[in-house]
C-alpha cells in the first residue's frame, strides 16, 4: 500500500475517462476511417449501429466523474476543520459539549466518502462496459479489412483457424488501426487503475472516521485516568492519520484538480 493511497495522476485520469466516454462516438469513427469505412460525405455523423448501445452506456456514464470531483473536494474542505476540532478535543477535554456535534459530523463525512467509493465502483463499471466492447469492434473490423485487402499470411498447419495461426502484413492503414487499438487498451487500463485507486482511498478515510467515532464512543466518564488518556490516544490517532490523508490530498492533489 502506498503512502497515500493516490496521486495526481489518480484524479487527471478519472477526468480523462469523462472526455473519453464523451468523445466515444468520434472515437468510433475516426477508427473506421482509418480503414476506409466511412465515405467522406458520412464524416462527422458518428453512426454505427452495431456500438448505439456502446454509446448509450458511455453517456449515461460520462458525468459520474465531474459530479464526484466537485463533491469530494468539498468533503475534503468540511472535513480538515472536524478533524482538527475532534482532535483538539480528545487532547483536551473529551466530555466538551460540542464533541456529540463532531460526532455527527464525522458520521456524516463516511457516509459522504462511502458514496465516494460506490461512484468509483460505478465508473469502472462504465469503464469495463463500454470500452472491452469498442475493442471487440476494432479487432473485427481490423482482421475484416485485412481479409478484404488480401493482407493475411496463412500459418504453416491447416489445422488451426486462419484467424488463430495468419499474421497481418505492414501496411499504414492497419498499423495505425493498431496502434488506435493499443492507445484504447491503456485508457481503459487507467480509467480501472485510477477508479481502483480513488475507491481505495475513500474506502480508507471511511474506515478511519469509523474508528474514531467509535473511539469516541467508547470513551466513559467513570474510567480511570490513566485508561481514559489510552483511550483519547487511540481514537485522536485514527483521527490524525485520517488528517494526514486530507491534508496531503487536498494541498498536492485536489488544489491543482478539477
Amino acid at each position: 500500500m502506498t503512502t497515500h493511497l493516490i496521486e495526481y495522476d489518480d484524479v487527471g485520469y478519472l477526468g480523462f475517462n469523462i472526455g473519453y466516454l464523451e468523445k466515444l462516438p468520434q472515437y468510433i469513427e475516426a477508427f473506421k476511417i482509418k480503414l476506409d469505412l466511412v465515405p467522406q460525405s458520412e464524416y462527422g455523423k458518428y453512426r454505427e449501429p452495431a456500438m448505439e448501445s456502446v454509446v448509450a452506456t458511455a453517456r449515461q456514464g460520462s458525468p459520474l466523474w465531474r459530479t464526484s470531483a466537485t463533491q469530494i473536494r468539498s468533503i475534503h474542505q468540511d472535513i480538515k476543520k472536524t478533524l482538527t476540532e475532534v482532535i483538539a478535543l480528545l487532547n483536551s477535554n473529551p466530555f466538551d459539549s460540542r464533541i456529540r456535534q463532531l460526532t455527527a459530523d464525522l458520521s456524516r463525512h463516511e457516509q459522504a466518502f462511502k458514496r465516494q467509493q460506490a461512484e468509483c465502483d460505478r465508473i469502472s463499471e462504465c469503464a469495463t462496459q463500454t470500452i472491452p466492447r469498442f475493442m471487440d469492434f476494432m479487432n473485427v473490423r481490423t482482421y475484416e479489412y485485412a481479409k478484404r485487402k488480401g493482407l493475411m499470411i496463412r500459418g504453416t498447419s491447416n489445422h488451426v483457424p486462419e484467424t488463430l495461426n495468419s499474421a497481418l502484413k505492414d501496411e499504414s492503414s492497419l498499423a495505425s488501426a493498431r496502434s488506435s487499438l493499443e492507445w484504447h487498451r491503456r485508457a481503459y487500463n487507467t480509467a480501472l487503475l485510477s477508479a481502483a485507486n480513488m475507491g481505495a482511498y475513500c474506502s480508507r478515510l471511511a474506515g478511519l472516521l469509523n474508528a474514531t467515532i467509535r473511539g469516541i464512543q467508547a470513551l466513559k466518564a467513570n474510567q480511570p485516568p490513566r485508561r481514559m488518556m489510552v483511550s483519547c490516544h487511540a481514537a485522536a490517532s485514527s483521527a490524525r492519520e485520517a488528517q494526514r490523508l486530507v491534508d496531503y490530498t487536498f494541498a498536492h492533489i485536489l488544489r491543482f484538480s478539477f
